[in-house]
């Protein structure tokens, strides 16, 4: 028989429906498309501004979403505002309009039917130099707390009607924080693995790490796929091989056809933010900052871009983030680089290990600094001093995530994009080679509920592995291969899954080399400046000292075919253009491979050929007055090295026959190496334009193929930060 209910019962039961509704929630007002209720900006109503909305500001180096707010502004939402709620925002005026006249931003809120100016601030680039970057606010709106308010923005200057002269910055409404996820990928720049306590150093360098391993899962053997930041980020933020991501040389952007894991976050209602300290990843350009809220670029002493920005300042970034995303899920990225060159602790940290620095040894930089043997160990030193304060500031980081009751639900990933040489190869610093005190980096994972506490991992994993590991890690869909490489680390944890081998690579600044490897050997082909084949049986020699790639070959023809296949196309093509007549006799040598040829304007008379099983290309061109000879080619792998040599009329060809780019500057010695975008600093600007097509000779130039962009050539703002991160040589 039914159960009938009284009608007084269900009267009551549909009475108190209302207190079930869910309480106000935090709200990113940039996303709040449609709480805005009216709009107007510099004269535009509000389907232009709402086509605005989420548009990204760079100010200073921080790259915030935001609103408009070009004077007159007023832009009307209508919330349900949490108890205890605050706003969190910044204003901000593009450099472009820091010698106009201030900006009045004022936040208003009309409940009830009263309306309260509840902040305001004059923005005066002009007077005030602390105006010249963005203005952040914390306002407090808890006693307007209810449903259906309106929260106005609005803002008042002089300087009426231009589109884009001021902005509202990552406005966003707070409640309490409840049971929000949160994911924290934690990085240090240039961080050995071998160099850390979980990993066995003999050093007490990094406690706080110790003290997260134990609620954490330690990875032994994660590796990086390249040995400078650049490409090594990329692959972490994107779960693709460098050569795939495309960000691989100095001038190369983050290819924006990418989704990076913040864009896969944000698209499912994460707060985004990060917090670097490393300019070649925030700077103009660079296109790192795709998917953030809030994309800090952390500038060092005098507000400049520098090496030297300490780790405090990143964590108070970060957490000001935190505390600005109170009751969001939030995915947060943080990036120091305390232990790049050059090695500069803080004291007490200088004093920390010994050998001591010296006024006549001071072991800051290996470029200037290496004198006598006892050098490397002062260097080593400071470079450890180095990883012990930035392991106090991320203890730091941590404890203040478990003060506002964050730590037992958060993932945080601890790791590294590529580690440091003391010349245990011959080199100093990094981005030139791919052995493993470079790629061999530490990854240190707490899950959500210290899932796995304590444990450690032998099977190698991958950098690109972070990426699906945050996803299933939140029960957020895990894209396949082929448009991720990397997989999930928690099947890890119950099992040893397949082991696929890492590919690494590096094209930086005249070295170039990939490699392969898995958990009991490696292979790597060197293209420049050496051009040889090594391979490595870790298991035996750990360090890579004895080259036996003569003794395996059928194990070094296995994993070369795995590297080559991990190859992808060159973005940039080689011209060479015989102008003015002439019989030239060319021939052109590379480590790599010769592709793509096309000839241009033959005749029955010219002729090329690939040869030495694509390693080699000859050329016999014959100009006539006014009928230029061209060939364009493609080099795989990017920056392997191509020599030109030959003969113009019968005799030898001679550098001055040979004119470079727009400019058509004579080639300083033959052979000639073929110019490339990294190697010729001279001539950046205009490497990608032929010479002046008057002019006899043979011209040679570089083209970017279509669809590709690079950043612009670097001012001399940006060419003095690379030097200081010895990323370019400006001696």
């Amino acid at each position: 028989m039914p159960v009938l209910i009284p009608r007084a019962a269900a009267l009551a039961a549909l009475l108190a429906l209302p207190s079930c509704t869910p309480p106000p929630r935090s709200q990113d007002l940039v996303r709040a498309r449609d709480a805005l209720r009216d709009a107007a900006a510099a004269g535009n109503e509000i389907t232009w501004v709402r086509g605005q909305l989420g548009r990204p500001q760079r100010i200073n180096d921080v790259v915030r979403k935001t609103l408009p707010a070009a004077p007159p502004s007023r832009l009307v939402f209508e919330l349900d505002v949490p108890r205890r709620a605050r706003l969190f925002l910044a204003c901000g005026v593009p450099p472009e309009h820091h010698d106009k006249p201030g900006i009045e931003f004022v936040v208003k809120v009309r409940k009830g039917g009263r309306e309260d100016t509840v902040w305001t601030m004059l923005l005066d680039p002009v007077n005030r130099p602390e105006h010249r970057k963005w203005v952040e606010a914390s306002v407090d709106l808890s006693r307007h707390a209810g449903r259906g308010v309106e929260l106005t923005l609005e803002t008042r200057g002089f300087d009426a009607g231009a589109r884009r002269t001021a902005f509202w910055g990552a406005p966003v409404l707070t409640a309490d924080p409840g049971d929000a996820p949160l994911v924290v990928v934690y990085l240090v720049d240039t961080l050995r693995a071998d160099h850390t306590t979980p990993y066995g150093y003999a050093r007490d360098t990094t406690p706080e790490l110790q003290r997260l391993a134990a609620d954490a899962v330690v990875f032994e053997q994660a590796i990086s796929h390249a040995s400078w930041t650049k490409p090594a980020v990329a692959s972490v933020f994107t779960s693709l091989l460098p050569g795939r991501h495309r960000a691989v040389q100095l001038r190369d952007q983050l290819d924006p056809g990418h989704v990076t894991l913040a864009e896969m976050m944000e698209a499912k209602g994460y707060a985004t933010g990060a917090a670097v300290a490393n300019s070649v990843i925030y700077g103009q350009g660079t296109n790192f900052e795709q998917g953030f809220d809030v994309y800090f670029g952390l500038h060092g002493e005098g507000d400049r871009p520098s090496k030297l920005v300490e780790a405090a300042g990143v964590v108070d970034a970060a957490l000001r983030f935190l505390d600005a995303r109170r009751g969001f899920p939030t995915f947060l990225y943080v990036h120091t680089m305390d232990p790049h060159v050059p090695y500069a602790p803080p004291a007490p940290f200088d004093r920390k290990y010994e050998p001591h620095p010296t006024p006549d040894h001071p072991a800051v930089d290996p470029r200037s600094d290496y004198k006598e043997p006892r050098d490397r160990e002062r260097m080593i030193a400071q470079y450890d001093g180095d990883v012990a304060y930035g392991d106090q500031e991320f203890g730091r980081f941590v404890r203040e995530l478990r003060a506002r009751g964050l730590y037992d639900r958060a993932l945080i990933v601890f790791t590294a994009d590529h580690g440091e040489e003391f010349l245990d190869h011959g080199q100093w610093t990094h981005g030139k080679s791919v052995f493993d005190e470079l790629i061999h980096v530490p990854l240190v994972v707490k899950f959500p509920g210290q899932e796995g506490a304590g444990s450690r991992v032998a099977q190698q994993v991958q950098l690109v592995d972070i990426l699906p590991t945050v996803l299933q890690s939140q029960d957020l869909p895990v894209p396949e291969p082929p448009h991720i490489a990397g997989r999930p680390l928690q099947a890890l944890l119950r099992g040893r899954t397949p082991e696929p081998p890492a590919v690494a690579e590096i094209s930086h600044r005249g070295f170039v080399a990939h490699g392969m490897r898995t958990s009991r050997d490696k292979y790597v082909r060197r293209f420049s400046p050496d051009d040889d084949e090594l391979y490595f049986d870790l298991v035996r020699d750990p360090g890579e000292k004895v080259n036996r790639a003569d003794d395996a070959s059928r194990r070094v023809q296995l994993l070369k075919a795995g590297v080559e296949a991990a190859m992808v196309p060159n973005p940039y093509r080689h011209h060479l253009r015989a102008v003015g007549g002439g019989d030239y006799v060319l021939r052109l040598r590379t480590g790599g491979w010769f592709e793509g040829v096309e000839p241009l304007g033959f005749t029955p008379q010219d002729r090329y050929a690939v040869e030495g099983n694509g390693r080699k290309l000859s050329l016999r061109l014959r100009p006539g007055a006014g009928r230029p000879r061209e060939v364009a080619f493609s080099i795989r792998p990017q920056g392997a090295p191509v020599w030109l040599e030959g003969t113009r009329d019968g005799r030898a060809l001679r550098a001055g026959d040979v004119l470079i780019a727009k400019e058509g500057v004579p080639a300083r010695e033959m052979p000639l190496q073929l110019p490339e975008i990294e190697t010729e600093k001279e001539r950046t600007e205009d490497i990608f334009a032929p010479p002046p097509a008057d002019r006899s000779g043979l011209h040679v130039w570089l083209t970017l193929v279509p669809g590709r962009q690079i950043m612009e050539a670097f001012d001399k703002a940006s060419r003095e930060r690379l030097c200081a991160l010895g990323y370019i040589d400006c001696r």
